[in-house]
């Protein structure tokens, strides 16, 4: 038996209503995690000042700053929406429902909605640079997303205006909006992880499974390529496409998770585990990378990604350093395609060979 106090809402509007209301609670679990991202970012952030003479630490310190605060200000913006909906204005006429319907283009909500925009434009930025590294910014494989991330921008600015100022004859763009937003991460993800699974085998023989779990394990595939933010897109775009209500529950939670998911990619650059352009060219170059441990914060070390673009006659081996520091090396050694008839000692002369120096 139903309650006496019910509201005699019709299902449909009623449940529009619950859906708006429990997606501002999911965006602010959402957001909890957020703040432990955030924190644990740039703290390590802050580490990385007095072990690399580069100035780069600012630059991600400001983009990991506003990505955090896009979600709050979004997050803010919503709760705010949904005071007035229910708490300040709730003599609206037609209530909470024609109040959400209605109101969309109140300052606070406009606010909400750049900041939304804001933080997809970073967030899908962030992939497409990285796709552009690890695909060695191959024209083919990046300019087709590029153009797709321009036009994102085009028509997300259109929508804004289009909210604020709604007597404003423009085209009804939101659901096409949507759904290119929505598609473009799913896209880059792809382009990722498919390029860090092309060359897993490769990783793993050069590093052996125990280390190459940091660039070519699941975890680095799921981070590198956003795959939380590709999910909840993913979700989105099947609700869309079905004119779904249930699509109101993950909106401002995407906000969130578009956030989170270029964070952990941050962490990763900052702790010297993504993946570098010398990396995936093979280019015999050096790159410094980091190795978080138990015993040492971050060790700097070297790896020859000219070993690493060899795809065969690979040989690793190990040997042990003072137990002082508790600190092991793997030797990678690229071995000579063509027979010599010198001495074992001109043999390991003529190899190209890397250390690297993992805690």
């Amino acid at each position: 038996m139903g309650s006496p106090f019910a509201t005699q809402e019709d299902p449909e509007s009623l449940w529009y209503e619950q859906s708006n209301y429990v997606s501002t609670h999911l965006a602010a679990m959402g957001y909890g995690i957020h703040i432990a991202v955030f924190a644990t970012v740039t703290y390590y952030i802050l580490l990385s000042r007095s072990m690399s003479a580069s100035r780069m630490w600012i630059f991600w310190l400001g983009f990991n700053t506003l990505l955090f605060a896009m979600g709050t200000i979004n997050l803010a913006c919503s709760i705010r929406y949904n005071e007035n909906a229910w708490v300040n204005d709730r003599e609206y006429p037609g209530g909470p429902f024609s109040y959400l319907i209605e109101q969309q283009s109140l300052p606070f909500m406009t606010l909400g909605n750049v900041a939304s925009i804001l933080a997809s434009f970073l967030s899908d930025g962030l992939l497409l640079y990285r796709a552009g590294v690890l695909w060695n910014f191959v024209w083919y494989i990046v300019v087709p997303p590029a153009l797709f991330f321009v036009a994102c921008i085009i028509l997300s600015v259109m929508v804004v205006i289009q909210l604020a100022l709604p007597n404003v004859a423009l085209p009804q763009l939101s659901l096409a909006v949507w759904i290119v937003l929505m598609l473009l991460p799913i896209w880059l993800t792809i382009l990722i992880a498919g390029r860090i699974l092309y060359h897993r085998r490769t990783m793993i023989d050069v590093l052996g499974p125990k280390y190459a779990k940091n660039y070519a394990g699941v975890s680095a595939i799921v981070v590198e390529s956003a795959v939380p933010f590709t999910v909840i897109s993913i979700i989105l775009l099947g609700l869309f496409g079905d004119n779904n209500t249930a699509q109101n529950l993950f909106v401002s939670l995407m906000v969130q998770v578009e956030c989170i998911a270029p964070e952990l990619i941050i962490l990763r650059v900052v702790l010297g585990r993504s993946w570098t352009k010398g990396t995936m060219a093979g280019d015999g170059q050096r790159s410094e990378m980091q190795f978080a441990g138990p015993h040492k914060r971050e060790a700097e070390s070297e790896f020859d990604e000219a070993a690493f673009a060899a795809a065969v006659g690979i040989q690793s081996t190990t040997s042990h350093k003072s137990e002082s520091n508790q600190t092991r090396t793997s030797l990678v050694v690229l071995k000579d395609d063509q027979p010599s008839d010198g001495s074992d000692e001109e043999k390991r002369n003529n190899a190209s060979n890397s250390s690297v120096d993992l805690v």
